[in-house]
């Protein structure tokens, strides 16, 4: 495209070039004639090159709304999970108000309260009947190979900053596999991890604002699939309503057991270092 206009541009300064030298004083009729042959020339040349380009671009558009369509409604799905996933372990654990959107949601702050009061030993609200030990390594295993499959599959049509946000979404997943694998390790050990959320799950920095610019995307490329088919694509609503019944959270750990498992791990710390001074 940038190549196209360029070509355009140095034709129509070109036809520029010769029409203005037509009226110069001192040619021979001969010789503008010839010029405005020239000018005229490029002239044609570049309202042609400008239309075929427009041509071209149109058909071209024509052919990839298909895929663009299903790419757009891909990734969709992917973030509407993964906020979904958030929102619902916020709910789950976090006392207090709830977040109003997905800004606030994955906000440093809020994800730190998820992470701070989720117990691992208590049981989502899912079906059939299992505990985040479970749950969380088989929904962070799925966001993973979703994610994976956006960038197989739509390697070719997706556009280079989703793309580039949607591997950043796999890549900060660390291997889900590990928090099972630390757990058994601290029984292992004897170590008295404290089983709250944040001890186990480990996600890089980039996940949560590039989960953020991929909400931003998809309802950017919702408004231009709109303006140039007129297809109503589906767009994430960046608000978030969610109700929970009253009381402390289902899924928050009991402030006693955090703070004697606290005391656990201090304890088990203290005779360690005392036994390697000896």
């Amino acid at each position: 495209m940038k190549t196209r206009i360029l070509i355009i541009g140095i034709f129509a300064f070109l036809s520029v070039i010769f029409l203005y030298g037509v009226y110069q004083p001192g040619l021979s009729d001969k010789d503008s004639g010839i010029l405005a042959n020239l000018g005229t020339g490029f002239v044609g040349t570049a309202l042609t090159v400008l239309i075929v380009d427009w041509l071209y671009e149109r058909r071209e558009t024509a052919r990839q709304l298909p895929k663009r369509i299903v790419v757009h409604e891909d990734v969709r799905l992917l973030v509407a999970r993964s906020v979904g996933f958030w929102f619902n372990a916020y709910m789950a654990s976090v006392p207090g108000e709830l977040p109003t959107s997905i800004a606030h949601l994955i906000q440093p702050e809020s994800i730190d309260k998820i992470r701070g009061h989720l117990d691992m030993n208590s049981v989502p609200n899912v079906t059939p009947r299992r505990t985040w030990w479970q749950f969380l390594p088989e929904q962070t295993i799925d966001l993973k190979n979703l994610a994976e499959k956006i960038l197989h599959r739509h390697s070719e049509i997706l556009d280079p900053e989703a793309y580039r946000l949607v591997s950043q979404l796999a890549q900060s997943l660390i291997d889900p596999n590990i928090i099972n694998g630390i757990r058994a390790s601290d029984q292992e050990t004897g170590f008295p991890r404290p089983q709250i959320l944040g001890n186990y799950l480990f996600v890089l920095d980039e996940y949560f604002p590039s989960l953020l610019m991929l909400v931003r995307w998809c309802n950017k490329e919702a408004a231009e699939i709109k303006r140039t088919a007129g297809f109503n694509a589906m767009l994430i609503d960046e608000n978030l309503v969610g109700s929970r019944p009253e009381g402390a959270p289902k899924c928050m750990v009991i402030p006693e057991d955090l703070a004697r498992q606290l005391e656990t791990l201090a304890a088990f710390r203290e005779a360690h270092e005392s036994a390697a001074k000896q």
